[in-house]
C-alpha cells in the first residue's frame, strides 16, 4: 500500500511511542498538515501495521504499508507474555448457540471478563467451555469471569468492540496463533 508521502507522514511506534524498526509492527500514527483547519499530528489510528524499506515493484518510489494486522485492542497478552489476536478468543464464543452478542474485556494480565447477550439456545455447559478454552490460551491460573448481561452498550464512538485489553501491549513481540 503505497503511501501518499507529498502531504502525510506515516510512522508505526511501539507501545512505549518508539518508533519501530523497518518491518517491525508498531502502531500506525499519521501527521497530515495540508488541511489548515485541523492538522492531525501524530494522530494514533488504534491499527497495527508494518512499515518497509523494500521499494514497491511498480517503481514509483513511494513508502510501502506493507501490512496492515489488526486493531491495538484486538490483541490480548496471555500471562506468558504471548501476545495474539482477539479472535484467538473469539472464536470460541462467536459459534456457541445462543449467544446474541458478547465482550470480552482483558481487565489485567490475570483476569478476563466476558460479558454475554444469550437467548434460550445458550448451554450451561457453554459458560464451561468458555473458560476452558480462555485458559487455555490465556494461562490455566487466569480468572476468567463470563456474566450475562441484558445489554453490551456500544464504545463513545458508536461502535462495538468484541474484544478490549487493558493490558499494555508490546507490539513487536506478536506471536501468530491458530484459532
Amino acid at each position: 500500500m503505497h503511501i501518499s508521502a507529498e502531504d502525510i507522514i506515516v510512522e508505526t511506534i511501539r507501545a512505549d511511542g518508539s518508533p519501530t524498526a523497518p518491518g517491525e509492527a508498531g502502531e500506525i500514527v499519521v501527521t497530515h498538515m495540508a488541511t489548515e483547519e485541523f492538522p492531525f499530528v501524530r494522530y494514533r489510528t488504534g491499527d497495527v501495521g508494518v512499515l518497509t524499506d523494500a521499494p514497491c515493484s511498480c517503481g514509483r518510489g513511494l513508502p510501502v504499508l506493507a501490512e496492515v494486522q489488526g486493531r491495538t485492542t484486538d490483541f490480548v497478552v496471555a500471562r506468558d507474555g504471548t501476545i495474539m489476536h482477539g479472535l484467538a478468543l473469539i472464536y470460541t464464543v462467536r459459534d456457541l448457540p445462543g449467544v446474541e452478542r458478547f465482550k470480552i474485556v482483558q481487565e489485567s494480565i490475570d483476569r478476563t471478563e466476558v460479558l454475554l447477550v444469550t437467548n434460550n439456545r445458550f448451554e450451561p455447559e457453554s459458560e464451561a467451555r468458555i473458560i476452558r478454552d480462555f485458559r487455555v490460551r490465556l494461562g490455566a491460573d487466569v480468572d476468567i469471569s463470563v456474566h450475562r448481561v441484558t445489554d453490551i452498550p456500544p464504545e463513545r464512538s458508536g461502535k462495538h468492540r468484541y474484544v478490549t485489553s487493558k493490558v499494555a501491549v508490546g507490539l513487536h513481540r506478536e506471536t501468530p496463533t491458530s484459532a
